[in-house]
């Protein structure tokens, strides 16, 4: 039983080391991976028998040389083994080593090319008469998203109402007599001009920066007595403005803003006193007003060029007033001038309506004027100390024209 394994374990080694000697024997002989393992496991496993078969009989580990007659020493005392002829000794040859892993080598990617343009309008595709689609020219960007806008703007305001008139304060001081100060309403017209200078950044926050300047007249009578009365003022006014992001492109668009205002000016108020003669008054004041207020903008139409858009607006403020009066009699020697200071609080609100009127000059779009027409209301309370309060109301049409820019 042995000696049938072992000539079986024989016969397996014999024919692979024959199969290495004949090129295209060897040239079958799988290379990759896993015929190199299967090959290793038969080849121990044959070691691994022969050497449990010497174990048994206690013989020692026989050594092999290069020659292929010696590779079994004991198989040819056992008939198991017949050596090649005399004289001809088999040629050695070096130890077989696994082939290096084959390797593909990377395809190289295409180097990018310049895309073309067909500078062409799109021609027709031979008997179909539709037309062929073509990469679009270079020239053709779709413009950048601006973050920078500047605007400059001119309006003119033509009012008509009342407006309140202190009187017998200056007179009261003279005399020493606080039941002289009273005040009262009078009728006016006034036209005021200006303009407005902003800026934003990212198209959101807005820095507006105004001046105005107006001009009110009227000829009341005040206490049966027929009067005369000119009024200049000068606006100074600051801003900030929020304008809501996600609104802006759409139809309906809104803001907020706070800021303030100083005003400046300058009455003068005469009349004809009964046995007194003249009577002349000169007023300087000063207001500073808190500002707070809000836009709405609804577009009624749009197009590439033209746009129209309703606009409402309206603002709200607080503030102090400080008036310089001073009451002349001329044509009394026995009176003297005596100047007083007049300390008011005052509050109110302005509203406007309009239409806007926008067209954009230009392909790009970036730079756009405008036109504003509608009417405009303020209405004041002006408290007055010892003569309580009086109330001022100032309405008319209101007109503005103005220019965008975009960067």
């Amino acid at each position: 039983m042995k000696k049938t394994i072992q000539f079986r374990l024989l016969k397996i080694r014999q024919i692979l080391w024959s199969a290495r000697e004949v090129p295209s024997v060897r040239q079958r002989i799988p290379t990759s991976t896993a015929a190199r393992l299967l090959c290793g496991l038969l080849c121990a496993a044959l070691a691994g028998g022969q050497a449990l078969a010497r174990a048994a009989k206690d013989e020692p580990e026989p050594e092999y040389g290069a020659d292929v007659n010696a590779v079994w020493p004991d198989a040819q005392k056992k008939g198991l083994w017949k050596p090649k002829a005399a004289g001809k000794t088999p040629a050695t040859r070096a130890p077989v080593t696994s082939p290096p892993p084959r390797t593909t080598p990377a395809t190289p990617a295409p180097a990018p090319t310049a895309p073309t343009f067909n500078a062409t309008p799109p021609s027709s595709a031979p008997g179909t008469g539709s037309p062929v689609l073509s990469a679009p020219s270079p020239r053709l960007q779709v413009p950048k998203a601006t973050k920078n806008e500047v605007s400059a703007s001119g309006d003119l305001f033509m009012g008509q109402g009342t407006i309140s008139l202190p009187f017998g304060y200056s007179i009261g001081a003279a005399f020493n007599n606080s039941s002289f100060q009273q005040a009262a309403q009078a009728d006016r017209s006034s036209l005021y001009f200006g303009g407005t200078v902003s800026y934003s950044y990212g198209q959101a926050w807005y820095f507006d920066v105004s001046y105005a300047k107006g001009s009110s007249s009227g000829n009341p009578t005040i206490i049966g007595l027929p009067s005369q009365f000119t009024l200049d003022d000068t606006w100074f006014q600051g801003y900030i403005r929020y304008s809501f992001p996600r609104l802006r492109g759409r139809r309906l668009s809104a803001y907020l803003r706070v800021g303030g205002s100083f005003v400046q000016s300058d009455m003068k108020w005469t009349t004809t006193l009964p046995f007194l003669g003249l009577y002349v008054q000169d007023n300087q004041a000063q207001d500073i007003l808190g500002n707070i207020g809000f836009g709405v903008r609804y577009t009624l139409h749009a197009s590439r060029k033209w746009s129209v858009a309703l606009q409402g607006e309206g603002e709200g403020f607080y503030g102090f007033r400080n008036q310089d009066s001073t009451e002349d009699l001329p044509q009394d020697p026995g009176y003297t001038k005596t100047p007083v200071s007049i300390d008011n609080t005052l509050m109110g609100g302005i509203g406007r309506g309009t239409v806007r009127f926008e067209y954009r000059v230009g392909s790009s779009g970036l730079f756009r004027m405008y036109a504003d027409i509608g009417f405009q209301a303020k209405f004041s309370i002006v408290d007055y100390p010892g003569a309580g309060s009086q109330n001022e109301l100032l309405w008319g049409p209101y007109a503005k024209l103005g220019v965008r820019y975009s960067f």
